[in-house]
């Protein structure tokens, strides 16, 4: 039952994609797709992951814990200078701005779903162990998960708007799966799974959301026009993620 309900949390990020599939207006729904998971990372990192890495640096060590963190920045700096601008070689001339926006939408959701996939492994393995002592108590924790997946889910479908049909279906089955491959981890090699890997796994995560963060998102956000739009979608992915670590808590 515990990899079942590592699956089924998937939905909380096909729920998020499909919010950003249905708006008409793609530009907008860009930018509040950016602007609440803005809001939600920040809370994650708060709220959640430096909390949880500062607890487990004795296990790490300090060494291997900002290593892990330097690790995400490189990771996604590295992202940032090979993936190619696609949008620019259609038509860079004529469409120059829409074709900024379109780039910088595509890295934003590709370095989410990079950085969604390393921390949903490690959430599928905690929800699926504690699924071997309490399975309502693993149901709470995995809604607890999957509130702070919709804005996820709606950033990593946003940006993904104007490319093929293969290429959304494959990142969002990384996204979408990510849950379940923790889950997985932990019903074949739960005794073989050291605790220094998954701490180094949060200290990953950590520098993978600081650098969207910083030269991703924050930059987008300040040169969005509808400024009290964007605000008002800041705090609702802290909400969402104040809201998930509530549920997490009662597990």
């Amino acid at each position: 039952m515990g990899l079942l309900v590592t699956l089924c949390l998937g939905a909380f990020v096909l729920a998020g994609a499909a919010v950003a599939a249905s708006a008409r207006d793609g530009e907008r729904i860009r930018d509040i797709s950016i602007a609440v998971a803005l809001g939600a990372m920040v809370m994650l990192l708060v709220d959640d992951l430096v909390p949880e890495a500062m607890e487990e640096v004795g296990t790490l060590g300090w060494p291997l814990a900002v290593g892990g963190v330097l690790a995400g920045v490189v990771v996604l700096v590295a992202l940032d200078r090979f993936l190619p601008d696609e949008h620019h070689s259609h038509d860079e001339h004529a469409h120059g701005h829409d074709a900024d926006a379109a780039d910088s939408a595509l890295h934003i959701s590709i370095a989410t779903t990079i950085a969604l996939v390393v921390h949903n492994v490690v959430e599928g393995m905690s929800v699926f162990s504690l699924a071997a002592e309490s399975l309502s108590m693993a149901v709470v924790l995995g809604i607890g998960v999957g509130l702070h997946n919709v804005p996820m889910g709606m950033i990593v479908y946003s940006g993904l708007r104007g490319e093929s049909r293969r290429r959304k279906v494959v990142v969002l089955a990384f996204a979408v799966l990510s849950t379940f491959v923790g889950g997985l981890v932990m019903f074949t090699l739960s005794s073989a799974v050291d605790e220094r890997v998954v701490s180094f796994m949060i200290c990953l995560t950590i520098g993978l959301l600081l650098y969207i963060i910083v030269f991703e998102l924050i930059p987008h956000v300040v040169h969005v026009p509808n400024r009290i739009l964007s605000v008002a979608c800041i705090a609702l992915g802290v909400l969402a993620v104040a809201a998930s670590g509530l549920l997490e808590g009662l597990a």
